[in-house]
């Protein structure tokens, strides 16, 4: 799955091996939609439900829903821990951190009848609202070590042998950002059964990846570091349409159709060594253009005796379809060369999510649920790239103010390497990616 592109230094028989930027578009397409800590819990199944401040960053036809105008705000704790498998170690590592995962406010605004006409046919009612949503979190840190017999940092550099086998490594990941959503939305609510809505999404996303990696001789004695840092930091727009239809009061039925963000974004990838007879810090700037996939989702929702609510979702995206453009003259055959790769590797994807809430009283409610994000790889028959979320919360609830809180654990894998290689044999650690978020909304009804 990894496909590198090479560039010659100014060193003497020694190169550089770049990574290519189809693996962060894969990850910059990967989001998903912004929600409250009701939907958290509910394994944020959301598209046939509506009535909730998640529409603005899911199915903008769920506004439609509102009564009342809301304002509300969402700070999340993100725990991760991560198992690192390397040359045949294994290495845990954690880390934790507070952000802000969701704000906006609600404005529902009925329509004005004159005595005797009927309220609940026609225009019934119409809502704005604006938004800010985390979609991804991409903050981490990862540690993996052990003793490799085959090979060397210093192969990188030279195609020869280095004479430095038998070494001890230990490396280091350190990562951080996100892809953040300013949402500006609106729906009708057409006599009480379809629901129509649209948004504009304002993207920002920002990452920073650290890789350290230290390497001792046990053989021969030498000491040598070698280090990556990444910056890349861009914006773009999408937008939203949904539609909600309830054929009958328990039922909802949802269609929202995503359409790709078109993001301009510049990159800088640095890397360095304590051994400057090898390489001395080298920077590589690289500014583009990246389209991400279409999002189709499906979602219906049942309401159980009035005390119950079952809902359902289903995504289809292709990541086949990512696709880079030059900026601003960029190189092309760099473009080329990752549209190429992201045909090559990557493919179509689905992603399912269930959840349900019970009302245990008139004020407290609880929640379950679980999702599946599907993996994007074509080689991956056994889905070990998938995201599986489990998430469960209690929620309260009155007539002018609500709190709900939401346990979201978030399971995938990952791969990180400390170098590469010409014969794509540089050691590899498998990561186990465990997060365990928590979610706390409140909110305010006017």
């Amino acid at each position: 799955m990894l496909v590198v592109a090479i560039a010659t230094t100014s060193y003497t028989n020694a190169q550089v091996i770049l990574p290519t930027y189809g693996g962060d578009a894969l990850r910059f397409s990967q989001t998903n939609y912004g929600s409250s800590a009701r939907f958290k819990g509910m394994g944020n199944a959301q598209i046939g439900v509506g009535g909730d401040i998640s529409s603005l960053g899911g199915n903008p036809a769920g506004l439609g829903l509102f009564t009342r105008s809301e304002f509300v705000f969402t700070p999340e704790f993100n725990g991760t821990n991560i198992n690192s498998s390397y040359l045949n170690t294994n290495t845990s590592s954690n880390r934790s951190q507070i952000n802000l995962n969701q704000l906006g406010v609600v404005f529902h605004m009925p329509t004005y009848r004159t005595k005797g006409q009927d309220t609940q046919k026609g225009l019934v009612s119409a809502v704005v609202g604006i938004g800010y949503n985390r979609n991804n979190d991409y903050g981490l840190e990862a540690n993996f070590s052990g003793i490799n017999n085959t090979s060397s940092v210093y192969n990188m550099f030279y195609e020869e042998n280095a004479g430095t086998l038998g070494n001890t490594q230990f490396g280091n990941v350190m990562r951080s950002g996100a892809v953040s959503e300013f949402n500006v939305a609106g729906a009708i609510n057409i006599s009480n059964q379809i629901y129509i809505g649209a948004s504009l999404g304002l993207v920002n996303l920002n990452l920073t990846n650290d890789i350290s990696l230290n390497e001792t001789g046990n053989v021969e004695n030498y000491k040598v570091d070698y280090f990556q840092n990444q910056d890349t930091k861009g914006s773009g727009v999408n937008a939203r349409l949904g539609v909600i239809f309830r054929p009958v009061s328990e039922l909802r039925l949802g269609v929202n159709l995503q359409t790709p963000t078109w993001f301009t974004i510049d990159d800088s990838y640095s890397v360095s060594s304590t051994d400057k007879a090898i390489l001395d810090a080298e920077t590589y700037d690289f500014s583009y253009n990246l389209r991400t996939p279409l999002k189709g989702s499906f979602g219906a929702s049942y309401i159980i005796a009035s005390r119950a609510l079952l809902s359902a979702d289903v995504d289809f995206v292709d990541y086949s379809t990512i696709r880079f453009s030059s900026r601003n003259g960029g190189d092309m055959s760099t473009i080329n060369q990752n549209n190429n790769e992201v045909k090559t590797n990557y493919k179509s994807a689905i992603n399912y999510r269930v959840g349900g809430e019970v009302k245990v009283s008139d004020l407290f409610s609880l929640r379950a649920g679980y999702g599946i994000n599907g993996s994007a790889y074509k080689d991956d028959s056994d889905n070990y790239f998938q995201t599986q979320f489990y998430s469960g919360g209690i929620g309260y609830r009155n007539k002018n103010y609500y709190f709900d809180l939401a346990y979201q654990r978030v399971q995938t894998h990952s791969t990180f390497s400390p170098y590469l290689l010409d014969d794509f044999k540089e050691p590899v650690a498998d990561a186990k990616n465990n997060k365990n978020n928590v979610f706390l909304t409140f909110g305010i009804r006017f």
